[in-house]
């Protein structure tokens, strides 16, 4: 699937989210940005360890008020972290980033950011040259899908503010 696509069609979405669920998504968000930056330093251990502190972290939000579509999302990031964080196989554990990426991305989309921008970004030659995405606070890119191999690979595709 096309990443850049992908993006196209996340900020088409008429995803609806609660303020509570926004606000307990941005509280989450750097917790995930500790596994990205665990991912570009290619450390299996961390991005795992990382995963667990996330996916307790996440699975504290509220989803009660959420539609079937944004569940779905969620339900599936939730899914992936738990992926990630059972898993010590980095290459194993960055194809479940990929779809994570797919999936959290869509919701924080739709957030409001308050004061921080989050930039998407995209690796075009991540997911077998299919292209993945990911977020950081930085405009700097720093590949988490290749760490230092290819640490500068990728651009700015979206900013969330």
């Amino acid at each position: 699937m096309n990443q850049g696509k992908v993006v196209e069609e996340m900020a088409d979405m008429k995803i609806e989210l609660s303020a509570t669920f926004q606000k307990e998504l941005l509280q989450a968000i750097p917790s995930y940005l500790e596994i990205k930056d665990a991912f570009v330093a290619s450390d299996a251990g961390q991005v795992s360890a990382f995963a667990k502190a996330a996916l307790k972290k996440f699975k504290a939000i509220k989803t009660d008020d959420l539609g079937k579509m944004e569940k779905s999302h969620f339900e599936q990031s939730l899914k992936m972290l738990d992926a990630i964080s059972s898993n010590e196989n980095i290459e194993n554990q960055r194809e479940h980033f990929v779809i994570l990426n797919e999936n959290l991305i869509a919701l924080a989309m739709n957030a409001e950011q308050g004061s921080n921008t989050l930039y998407v970004q995209k690796c075009p030659m991540a997911n077998n040259n299919k292209g993945a995405i990911w977020m950081s606070l930085e405009k700097d890119i720093r590949n988490p899908y290749y760490g230092d191999a290819m640490l500068t690979c990728g651009s700015v595709i979206e900013e969330i503010k």
